[in-house]
């Protein structure tokens, strides 16, 4: 009997699992993964790691990062534009670069129905918040 209910709360526990992993809810849109302080010529500023999880159609407002931005893009189609130029499309692999104090006119996700996952490694000043109002 005791073999019985070992094996019923095994097999309880495993298919919760797997129930709690399907219905895993979706990623927050920016996770800041890292900060760390920067040393010697760069001392007062800090290198931040986020990942951004935008929905598919869902477009960027427009904003500004206190530091410059060296973005990779890990799944989807990023749309990218800075200071109002023509957008760009970033593909899966593909990396971008935002120049100090440029203003972010166009991101997000180029298709309505799949959505873009992306790093984004900022140098800013100690302290700094991750985006920066247009």
């Amino acid at each position: 009997m005791s073999t019985r209910r070992s094996l019923f709360g095994m097999a309880s526990a495993f298919f919760l699992g797997v129930r709690a992993k399907a219905q895993a809810p979706a990623r927050p849109p920016v996770t800041e993964l890292a900060r760390h302080a920067l040393t010697g010529p760069h001392a007062g500023m800090e290198a931040i790691l986020v990942e951004v999880n935008a929905a598919g159609g869902a477009p960027s407002m427009a904003h500004r990062h206190p530091g410059f931005v060296l973005g990779y893009v890990l799944d989807g189609e990023m749309g990218f534009s800075i200071n109002g130029a023509n957008q760009e499309v970033i593909k899966t692999g593909g990396t971008f670069f935002e120049p100090m104090g440029a203003l972010h006119t166009k991101g997000g996700s180029t298709k309505p129905d799949a959505p873009v996952r992306f790093l984004a490694f900022i140098v800013a000043p100690k302290g700094s918040p991750v985006v920066l109002p247009a």
